[in-house]
């Protein structure tokens, strides 16, 4: 294969991963303000004490070695009814009969959540990690050479100027 062929590809691979953190990286900070929002939303909803009705445990392997993450299953009651809802990749276990904190939507008691007031401290992991993202696969997909071409009106870059050779040997110009 050419070396022109190998800079091609070189580059293509480069561009597509830089796209792919670009958009990794506006995903992040759209999710870190979206899961804010819901939270933000939540807060007047009516806390209640639910216990635990099961879990099931799911390995997985990492470099780390083996670890496991839980679905718990638990029961609530509002309005004088029962509801049941599931919490999703938990790091411990609960037993069955386990009482655990969450809360309910009033208007809606089917809807329930353990996140009990809005994480600021998660918001702001997602934004700063989103926007450094961002930043890198901005620069990486080539996006800021195009916008450089654009204000340029696709002229190309003006060429340096350099000045006129400075007296070497101090005596002036030559004759």
């Amino acid at each position: 294969m050419g070396k022109r062929i190998q800079g091609f590809l070189f580059l293509a691979i480069f561009r597509i991963m830089g796209i792919l953190v670009l958009v990794l990286g506006i995903r992040m900070v759209g999710e870190g303000i979206f899961n804010y929002i819901v939270e933000w939303h939540q807060q007047d909803w009516v806390p209640a004490a639910a216990w635990v009705t099961g879990s099931e445990g799911e390995y997985s392997r990492s470099r780390r070695g083996r670890s496991v993450s839980y679905d718990i299953d638990y029961a609530y009651e509002a309005k004088g009814e029962q509801y049941t809802g599931r919490l999703y990749n938990r790091d411990r276990d609960m037993e069955p009969g386990e009482t655990i904190r969450i809360k309910y939507d009033p208007d809606n008691p089917a809807d329930s959540t353990d996140i009990l007031q809005p994480s600021l401290h998660n918001l702001v992991v997602f934004l700063l990690f989103g926007a450094a993202l961002t930043v890198v696969g901005f620069f990486l997909s080539g996006s800021w050479a195009l916008v450089s071409r654009i204000r340029r009106g696709g002229r190309p870059p003006e060429p340096e100027v350099l000045p006129p050779e400075e007296y070497v040997d101090g005596r002036g110009p030559q004759a």
